[in-house]
């Protein structure tokens, strides 16, 4: 049996992976529209020349503008691409849907939405390499010890062929996930011998684990059947939401939020913005309601109305 001590270790590892196999894959960083209706009219109108949005940090809504972003200072590092909040002194995004790739030596920690080492064993001259689990000289970045790639194989940008490991490894921490569509986890590099997915697509979700409930699986199938993933979804949302376009705040450019059409209130059935699905909070009368498998349903109504299931009907009692 695993100690303590080695379980949460084998635990970090696991996220630290997770982490890593993400890092090409987009998501959307807007905020909720809940978050954003409670932010000060000052605010919005600030934040609403093109292309500036709303994302969300540690619970509230805070402006990406070009007012907003600075270049990361203090020690702060973000993903590349990405700033620093002027004054939340966090990393936000470039645009309201892109991938948050903190380079190969470093984790993104998203409730303080900035990017951190990873602690490891390795020397005060090496970094910590998640991906290959192994360390790194630092010395890589002006001398690397390179070597041939073999016929038919290649390294991704920022990376070499080390002559010894007969790998590929990055060139220094902040050197960018594979961008290859052929990379090979196995054997680290382009173009391999067992090629998996393109690094950064999340791999088979779960953690390459099986849902043990019958039940759970029975059910995300029914749902998967009600609605369908679309490439859009795969390209702007983590696996199981959908792509939902939002305009942000006074009419400016359209961006999208990453739902759960399934039990998302203010997008009940499909994207409540297009007309495929509903908000549930707009039901004339209605107190209290909620989003079941795609339907709106109605709780409790205002005095003088009783509910029918979905809406609220005068009480003629």
């Amino acid at each position: 049996m695993l100690s303590r001590s080695a379980l949460l270790l084998a635990l970090a590892c696991l996220t630290q992976n997770a982490a890593a196999s993400l890092a090409n894959q987009k998501f959307s960083w807007t905020a909720s529209s809940s978050l954003v209706s409670s932010v000060h009219v000052t605010v919005k109108n600030q934040c609403s020349s093109a292309g500036s949005f709303f994302t969300q940090f540690q619970g509230k809504a805070i402006c990406c503008s070009s007012d907003t972003r600075v270049p990361p200072s203090g020690g702060l590092v973000c993903p590349l691409e990405w700033d620093e909040h002027k004054t939340e002194k966090c990393c936000i995004p470039s645009q309201p849907v892109c991938s948050r790739d903190c380079g190969e030596g470093y984790s993104w920690f998203d409730n303080d939405k900035k990017c951190t080492k990873p602690s490891s064993s390795c020397s005060s001259n090496q970094w910590w390499h998640i991906r290959s689990s192994s360390c790194c000289d630092n010395s890589w970045g002006s001398s690397p010890p390179k070597g041939p790639c073999p016929g038919g194989i290649s390294c991704p940008t920022g990376w070499f062929w080390h002559k010894d490991h007969k790998q590929c490894r990055p060139l220094h921490p902040r050197s960018p996930a594979p961008d290859c569509d052929d990379w090979d986890d196995h054997n680290q590099c382009c173009g391999g011998t067992q090629p998996s997915h393109k690094a950064g697509n999340g791999g088979q979700g779960n953690h390459g684990g099986h849902w043990k409930k019958r039940d759970l699986e029975a059910r995300r199938q029914q749902t998967m059947d009600r609605f369908p993933v679309t490439e859009q979804d795969k390209m702007f949302c983590p696996k199981g939401l959908h792509a939902c376009s939002i305009v942000t705040p006074h009419g400016g450019e359209w961006a999208y939020e990453c739902v759960d059409y399934a039990t998302e209130l203010e997008s009940c059935g499909g994207c409540a913005a297009t007309g495929e699905g509903m908000d549930c909070t707009t039901i004339p009368h209605a107190m209290s309601v909620g989003c079941e498998n795609g339907v709106c349903a109605v709780y409790t109504c205002k005095h003088g109305f009783a509910r029918n299931g979905t809406a609220c009907v005068a009480d003629v009692q």
